[in-house]
Formats: structure tokens, C-alpha cells, sequence
């Protein structure tokens, strides 16, 4: 049977490459002091870096550990954030960052109340507030290796949905193709939160960009993996969801 790729799998590399490029050379020309410009450049490196390796432990079925480097993405993002808005306090709290003084969670909960506004809606016609609180919870559970963080490293053979039951591969890097597809889609959203942050961001409108971060997130939000934000959709990021042919499990 031959397998169709899904949109937001068959854009990703090529919005992955603008956006990164974008995000680059918007922290190149901050315009934050010579003390604080190159914290949000380290952010993006350290980005680049984690998505690098958590894409390759994800392809070698090390999903487990793949998630655990993922939750650091997020973490980075709201400190690549801070260098791209416009707000005039962005320095403070850069400052509070770098010293300790704010959790990663009172960053976020500053950005909501004085950058998100102005982002408009997230994947779907939540705020975007509600989408990355969302993505949050999506990723919290594997901040520390818990119990389910461990279920990530069972690789499912068969599944009998009918009965909830199925058969587990236990062992180092028990590839499960679905698991696979759903980090990367992690990944591409978070990608694709970069892409909206210099939309939000830029001074210089570039129409092409901005139709391409819209195609991006149209894509993401049509994955069956995500349930068309139906249910509470961070939830499809638990370890066992047994979606058969859903046409979404492409890195088998």
C-alpha cells in the first residue's frame, strides 16, 4: 500500500529553512544592548541544537529520550522571543532570566499578558495564549524521566484497539513508527511558533513569508494526530494513542 504523506510533514523542511533563517537574522539586529543582544542568539543555537538532537535520537527510536531534550525547545523559545518583540521592559526581564530571577513559567506568563495579545489566534481559533498553554502541558510530563516519559521507550508491534490491549517491544531504541511521527510533529509546531513570532515581530512586511507560516500552521492543524483540536489536543501527545490508518505515521 503505498503511504501519502501528510501537508504539514511534506512543508516542514522547507519552512523549517526560512524560518530559521528568519529567526537568525532577526536576533543578528535586535537592537538590545551589547550586555544582553547575544542571549537570544545563544537561545537560538541552543534551539538548533536540542531539534538537532532530539531528531536524531527520535529517528534511531530513542523517542523517550528525544521528548526529554524537545521540552527544552520550549523552554529556549520564550528567551529567542524576548529578542525578537518590541516591548520596551524585554531587557528587564532578559536580565531577570540571565540572573535567575523568573521561572520559565513567570517568562511565559509575561509574554501572555504583554506580547501574545497581538499574535492573534494559534492553530486553530484559540488565543494564542490557550495554544501554547496547550503545547506546554503537551510537553511538561517529560521535563524529569517519569513513568510516562518511560512509555515512550515501548515500541508498539501490534495493536488490537478493540480490546485496548497490544504487543510492546522493550529494549534500547524500540523504534515505533508512530511515536516517531509524533515527535516530529512536535517539532514542526514548534517550528511553526517561531515562524508567528517574526511575523508578529518584523517591522519589514514580507507577504510571501507570512503565506507560507499560514500554509504551515493550516497544515499542522489539519493532523489527525491533533484531532482537529476536537478534544483537549495536547492529550494526543500521551505516550499510547492507537490511531490506525490514519495516513499521519510516515517515519516507519
Amino acid at each position: 500500500m503505498t503511504r501519502t504523506e501528510p501537508k504539514w510533514y511534506t512543508l516542514t523542511d522547507e519552512a523549517t529553512a526560512k524560518i530559521m533563517g528568519r529567526v537568525a537574522e532577526a536576533l543578528q539586529q535586535n537592537g538590545l544592548s551589547i550586555g544582553k543582544k547575544h542571549l537570544p542568539l545563544m537561545a537560538h543555537y541552543f534551539f538548533l541544537d536540542s531539534l538537532y538532537y532530539a531528531n536524531t535520537a527520535n529517528r534511531d527510536g530513542a523517542h523517550a529520550n528525544a521528548l526529554a531534550i524537545t521540552r527544552q525547545c520550549l523552554e529556549s523559545m520564550s528567551v529567542i522571543e524576548l529578542g525578537m518583540c518590541r516591548h520596551p521592559d524585554r531587557e528587564g526581564m532578559l536580565g531577570k532570566w540571565w540572573s535567575g530571577d523568573v521561572t520559565p513559567g513567570q517568562m511565559r506568563k509575561w509574554l501572555a499578558e504583554n506580547v501574545w495579545p497581538k499574535y492573534g489566534s494559534g492553530l486553530w481559533l484559540e488565543s494564542w495564549d490557550d495554544f501554547m498553554a496547550g503545547l506546554s502541558r503537551a510537553v511538561q510530563p517529560y521535563a524529569h524521566y517519569t513513568g510516562q516519559l518511560s512509555q515512550w521507550q515501548m515500541g508498539s508491534k501490534v495493536i488490537h484497539p478493540e480490546t485496548n490491549t497490544a504487543i510492546v517491544d522493550l529494549g534500547p531504541r524500540a523504534y515505533d513508527g508512530q511515536k516517531a511521527t509524533r515527535i516530529t510533529l512536535v517539532h514542526a509546531i514548534l517550528t511553526f511558533c517561531l515562524g508567528r513570532i517574526v511575523v508578529a515581530s518584523t517591522t519589514k512586511p514580507d507577504p510571501e513569508f507570512d503565506a507560507l507560516v499560514r500554509q504551515f500552521g493550516k497544515a499542522l492543524s489539519e493532523s489527525k494526530y491533533l484531532d482537529g483540536h476536537s478534544t483537549d489536543w495536547d492529550q494526543q501527545f500521551w505516550s499510547m494513542v492507537w490511531l490506525q490508518g490514519s495516513g499521519d505515521a510516515i517515519l516507519e
